[in-house]
């Protein structure tokens, strides 16, 4: 087993441990960004990945696309069907798949909204945004939320799955038009919203849902090229896997870069609408070349896997939780006016970052083994 042995396992063209891989990747950059923004505690990582790792939401609606459109660029480089993608099929499916974990997260929201500032109609507005995934769409509900505020992506998410049933057969059937007119739509959002850059409306606008439709094309030719190349016969061969194992390496080390140049930029949020497809082709190349060449041991993959499921329940719940535990309750405790991170605390901000990451593992498993498991097992008649 693994990438030196002489006959390499057979590549798993369905569901790649890469695609794993990436997502906790992902997920873990944004939960260090925003506990490190809480804690200001920066031994814990390379300082480039805590000041840049927000962008590790570009990752997962490049993953978003990558899986959802995989099972269509299988089949079309297999001469099978296409797979069923009925509308109303496919919103359920979403839905059962995201909407339970996240109406549990958004009550708790809520709760701590209502004992922070009682209820108003501002809160209200802000409650229907929520429920209803336009929270992005009101700059209210989005930049000056009172509830959880990283649920933003799911605004971009549930916009992406509304044209997915529509954008996976044009995909199949016409990739270059549709994946150009993809890019086309990201790069003409992106040259009418950075002579904005300064202004109140910027921090509304370079996070919506057009300026990652290039994104989103990434990710789908990443499948497309994923289930091509996954079904040559080289993929038996030692050295070509390997090499596509160090092609990989190689596309972290550029992401890397990408990473270090965004978090010192003089201008991050302009800088970051600039530097999104790069970005985005980084992690697509890393995700294509370790999904043809790496070989995890089964124990490896099982645990990538497992914390891969994970993911989505920690991403709800990391931040929400920091900011609460800080301010809410001041844990750890302080008191005054000025947390103890801005008066160079060093010893409270190390145990504010293995509190916060503490209770964000403590409360993911249990909002995992307790809601989204469960009820995905409930409406699927199977593990969630």
């Amino acid at each position: 087993m693994g990438v030196l042995s002489r006959t390499p396992a057979p590549i798993d063209a369905d569901r790649p441990a890469a695609a794993d891989l990436l997502r906790v990747l992902a997920a873990w950059a944004v939960g260090a960004f925003h506990i490190w923004q809480q804690s200001w505690y920066s031994g814990a990582a390379p300082a480039h990945w805590l000041r840049a790792g927000s962008v590790g939401v570009d990752w997962l609606v490049l993953l978003s696309a990558f899986c959802l459109f995989l099972p269509w660029a299988n089949a079309r480089q297999r001469g099978e069907p296409l797979p069923s993608c009925r509308p109303a099929d496919f919103y359920r499916r979403r839905a059962a798949r995201l909407l339970p974990a996240y109406y549990a997260n958004l009550l708790a929201s809520f709760l701590i909204a209502l004992k922070r500032h009682g209820w108003s109609r501002a809160l209200g507005l802000d409650l229907a945004a929520h429920l209803t995934l336009t929270q992005q769409l009101f700059p209210r509900s989005y930049i000056g939320t009172l509830l959880n505020g990283v649920t933003w992506t799911l605004t971009v998410f549930a916009l992406f799955y509304l044209v997915f049933p529509l954008l996976a057969p044009l995909c199949v059937r016409r990739p270059l038009p549709t994946l150009g007119a993809l890019c086309a739509v990201q790069l003409g959002y992106t040259l009418w919203t950075l002579p904005q850059y300064g202004s109140d409306a910027y921090s509304s606008l370079f996070n919506q849902f057009p300026a990652f439709c290039g994104v989103l094309a990434v990710g789908l030719a990443a499948a497309l090229v994923f289930a091509r190349l996954a079904r040559g016969g080289w993929t038996q061969r030692l050295l070509p896997r390997a090499g596509c194992t160090v092609l990989g390496a190689l596309a972290l080390v550029w992401l890397n870069a990408q990473l270090r140049t965004q978090a010192y930029a003089a201008e991050f949020q302009r800088y970051q609408l600039v530097n999104r497809m790069p970005l985005a082709l980084a992690a697509a190349a890393m995700l294509v070349c370790f999904g043809l060449g790496l070989t995890l041991p089964r124990p490896v993959r099982r645990v990538l896997s497992w914390l891969a499921a994970l993911s989505y329940s920690f991403y709800l719940w990391h931040q929400m939780l920091a900011v609460f535990l800080k301010y809410d309750l001041h844990l750890p405790a302080w008191s005054g006016d000025t947390p103890p991170n801005q008066l160079g605390d060093t010893v409270w901000m190390q145990q504010a970052h293995a509190l916060y990451w503490t209770a964000a593992i403590a409360v993911t498993l249990a909002a995992y083994y307790g809601v989204e498991k469960p009820i995905a097992k409930r409406l699927h008649g199977k593990k969630g």
